[in-house]
């Protein structure tokens, strides 16, 4: 495309070298036209001097030889405009008197000269131009009339100045100024119509120079395909990291460079039907020198301007030192984490599971054992016993420890998108299916997957987990092929399986499929040695989340904590603490730090406690409040409920004010509703 000057001048300059080059040819033509019509030697014509006519000929090409040399110096260009329009209007003036004066079929000439005016000087011009013409034509005229210029003998008798040549002079100079406003008013449109050209070149090259910026400094790897998936461009980056030069990928399907990035042709043309961007997506990619690189790409439907799909922008992130960090990170604070909880327990295990009690030791002794085996685990226990800490120790011990682990909770998943979360789904499997979905399992692949609370999945799913366990393939939603993974599966419940099974709400082959190693955990009132352990490691981890220094429980906390019995187990010991600490503001807890519902319970017969080994500086307190009332779980569950409900009620149904409102955790709060049916009446 013809690069536009921004310059008005230079447009002018432009517009008179065009305008030159049109008058030679309009001069050839018309004065070798006038040469064959009117220069022949038959009797019914006239002769004009051969050298007369030749001279026109010279004067007019030698001008317009002239004017073209002297247009590259002149400074004044507008008035340079106007003395070429004055010649031409000039020499048509000429050439109608050797053609006939009024009855010249010539007259049309004084037009083309007119539009010329319109479009070196736009509408100013052409009315300039079209009143000279106008005065020419007329004075010519009435000079040939009046007898004051001899009239050339015309090969006809021009007929006498009647009303009806008054009517075509008329018409004629009236014609003049009609094209003087038509053409100036196109040329107006021509003239806007060229500077938002001009802008939008401009615009386009400073996008293009924005893109080859980017694309040169973003870091990221920037790869252009067609609708075919072959590709069209890419950045240095991303030759980087396909180990070859440009000119040897250009052409290549993407998935010849990046095998994760494959897909059909009926699969690519679903994704070119997509109003919005794939999900961004994780992948392994092996370098030429050996190295394997942790890759993450984002794709985007590239379309023209009638929105038809051209092709695929993808845009790659090379994060393997994040990876490495994260890793590092997560390695560095379980370290230091274990190490402050070896410390505190006084005891040499190396999990996240506290307490030296031998129910405890039996578990790790069994999470010594699954580690060295693959078999399916099946993990039961109430709930806040520490079922995923379990699965995650397992994994961490396996062989599958530098693979995925990825949790999920079988009862968290609405019903009908738990299929998809797990196996995955092909774009538009089903309502709402805008994208394509890897799945679950495999995520995990060649890792671990824990399925928390198995208990709750849907009997249709049970069979769809079995083949799985049996075949380890699966079909995603909506897909005609089989997907093979190698995943360690590792399940969780807080419902007696066998039971669920005579009641038909659990599949038996599937039971005895997951029931090959088993863990029972066993819950916090039945191994009251690790509490003070427990609270100790609690203790620490909320004073330091909420900048306090509690380190000490008085006498009376320190019994009602003891004495409790904990149908929350673990997680519930946590949000006593994070309650009590949240309302300290000294050094020590006492009793009405604790929440009402630990408080109002009354002790019952318990063994001798044994030492508590978390408090350093006893504080005398109160004596704790005792006695006795009829079905106690009852009352303490209908008091508990009214709390939160009143809770609910202050903080307009929001959860996140309500548990503002009662010194605890949001993820307590919500817990506690999901315990007593409360979630549905609330927002979050």
């Amino acid at each position: 495309m013809t690069q536009l000057s921004h310059d008005p001048a230079e447009r002018l300059r432009g517009r008179l070298k065009i305008f030159l080059f049109c008058r030679v040819l309009v001069a050839s033509f018309f004065l070798g036209a006038l040469a064959l019509m009117y220069l022949g030697s038959g009797e019914d014509r006239y002769t004009v001097s051969i050298n007369l006519l030749l001279l026109a000929i010279t004067f007019t090409y030698g001008l317009t030889i002239l004017s073209a040399v002297i247009l590259l110096r002149v400074k004044r260009l507008r008035a340079f405009a106007y003395l070429q329009v004055s010649f031409d209007i000039v020499l048509t003036t000429a050439v109608i008197f050797v053609t006939g004066g009024g009855d010249s079929p010539f007259g049309f000439l004084y037009s083309l000269v007119v539009i010329y005016a319109a479009i070196l000087l736009s509408t100013p011009g052409a009315i300039v131009a079209a009143s000279t013409s106008s005065i020419g034509y007329a004075a010519l005229v009435g000079l040939l009339n009046s007898g004051f210029v001899a009239r050339p003998d015309y090969p006809f008798r021009p007929d006498p100045p009647d009303l009806q040549f008054a009517l075509r002079f008329a018409t004629t100079n009236a014609t003049f100024f009609i094209i003087a406003f038509l053409a100036g008013s196109l040329v107006r449109r021509l003239h806007h119509t060229e500077r938002l050209l001009e802008e939008s070149e401009a615009e386009r090259d400073q996008l293009a120079t924005l893109q080859e910026t980017l694309a040169r400094n973003i870091g990221s790897a920037l790869i252009t395909t067609d609708a075919d998936g072959g590709i069209t461009s890419l950045n240095q980056t991303a030759e980087d990291l396909a180990g070859a030069r440009a000119a040897a990928i250009l052409g290549k399907d993407i998935g010849a460079i990046f095998a994760p990035l494959r897909h059909t042709a009926a699969g690519r043309m679903q994704f070119l039907q997509s109003s919005s961007s794939v999900q961004p997506t994780e992948f392994t990619h092996r370098s030429d020198d050996g190295r394997e690189l942790s890759l993450r790409c984002a794709a985007v439907p590239l379309r023209d301007t009638y929105q038809n799909q051209i092709g695929v922008l993808y845009i790659i992130q090379d994060i393997t030192a994040l990876r490495h960090l994260e890793e590092r990170l997560r390695a560095e604070t379980q370290d230091a984490a274990l190490a402050e909880e070896l410390a505190e327990a006084d005891a040499s295990s190396n999990d996240e599971l506290t307490g030296s009690s031998p129910e405890i030791c039996r578990v790790r002794s069994m999470i010594e054992k699954a580690a060295r085996a693959d078999a399916t685990l099946l993990i039961s226990g109430e709930s806040g016993t520490g079922k995923e800490l379990v699965a995650r120790a397992v994994h961490a011990r396996s062989a599958r420890r530098d693979r995925p682990f990825v949790a999920v909770n079988c009862g968290a998943i609405p019903a009908n998108l738990i299929e998809s979360e797990l196996f995955g789904h092909v774009k538009g499997a089903f309502t709402g299916a805008v994208a394509a979905r890897s799945g679950l399992f495999r995520t995990a692949d060649g890792g671990t997957i824990f399925l928390d609370e198995i208990g709750d999945l849907p009997l249709p799913l049970q069979v769809k987990l079995l083949r799985v366990l049996q075949e380890r393939s699966f079909t995603p939603v909506g897909a005609d092929v089989h997907v093979t993974v190698d995943v360690r599966v590792i399940a969780a419940t807080n419902r007696r399986l066998a039971e669920e099974v005579q009641a038909g709400r659990f599949r038996e082959d599937l039971f005895y499929r997951l029931h090959v190693l088993t863990v029972e955990l066993p819950p916090l009132r039945d191994r009251r040695q690790d509490i003070p352990l427990l609270i100790r490691r609690v203790l620490r981890q909320f004073g330091e989340l909420h900048g306090k220094s509690q380190q000490r429980l008085s006498v009376g906390a320190a019994r009602r904590l003891q004495e409790y019995r904990y149908p929350g187990n673990v997680r519930e010991l946590e949000n006593i603490i994070e309650h009590a600490v949240a309302l300290c503001d000294g050094e020590t807890i006492h009793e009405p730090h604790l929440p009402d519902y630990v408080l109002s319970k009354p002790k019952e017969p318990q063994p001798e406690p044994l030492p508590i080994p978390v408090i350093q500086q006893v504080v005398p307190d109160a004596a704790a409040l005792s006695g006795a009332a009829d079905n106690l779980d009852d009352n303490l569950a209908a008091y508990e409920k009214t709390i939160l409900l009143r809770a609910l009620s202050e903080a307009g149904g929001v959860k996140k004010r309500a548990a503002e409102l009662l010194g605890i955790n949001y993820r307590s709060f919500r817990h506690r509703l999901q315990k007593y049916g409360l979630s549905e009446s609330a927002a979050p």
